[in-house]
């Protein structure tokens, strides 16, 4: 994978002023021709609250694979845990590094077989030799969808249709890190 972007808007741990939303958590995986990008806003927040205004809301799962989370904190990173020492054990037994697809299956599975007890809403995202650059969704209730890019969280409404009009077959690795950022952008 080349490239794994975090971000925060300037105004994140202030208050909505009259008429203004703030939006909660987005992530974002973009796929380009030779990878993928990785984005993600950076609070973590509880209702109104700003608990962490600096948090990683992007994993590494091998040297090729990370992972997006939203969702309930201690959920995802419960999976994130599982998901590492699963793969970690798929590869010395095969001798060789795990497929993105192998890694968002056992999201899949985890949180599908789990899916009443977890808020867990994630984006898998890498590069292997056999498929190159994959972005696989798993959303609330452990459904799993590659896509060209994925959007998450309770932010992700916002941004469908511009995502969806500026993403583009063969697209460099800069263009697809704007298109990462986007969420980070301060509109205000």
């Amino acid at each position: 994978m080349d490239s794994a972007h975090s971000c925060s808007s300037a105004a994140a741990g202030e208050a909505p002023t009259t008429g203004e939303h703030r939006m909660g958590t987005t992530i974002v995986g973009v796929c380009y021709e030779g990878g993928v990008v990785l984005g993600a806003d950076s609070r973590t927040s509880t209702g109104m609250y700003v608990a962490n205004r600096a948090s990683d809301k992007i994993t590494q799962l091998t040297d090729n694979v990370y992972v997006c989370r939203s969702g309930s904190a201690a959920d995802t990173q419960v999976i994130s845990d599982y998901v590492r020492y699963f793969l970690h054990q798929h590869t010395i037994q095969l001798g060789q590094p795990a497929t993105v697809k192998v890694a968002a299956n056992l999201i899949r599975l985890l949180a599908y077989q789990n899916k009443n007890m977890l808020q867990a809403g994630m984006i898998i995202g890498g590069w292997d030799k056999y498929e190159g650059g994959q972005i696989f969704s798993v959303p609330l209730g452990g459904t799993i969808l590659r896509q060209p890019f994925a959007i998450g969280g309770s932010g992700s409404s916002y941004l469908y249709a511009l995502l969806d009009h500026e993403w583009r077959e063969g697209m460099s690795q800069e263009e697809a890190e704007v298109c990462s950022q986007v969420p980070c952008l301060d509109t205000n």
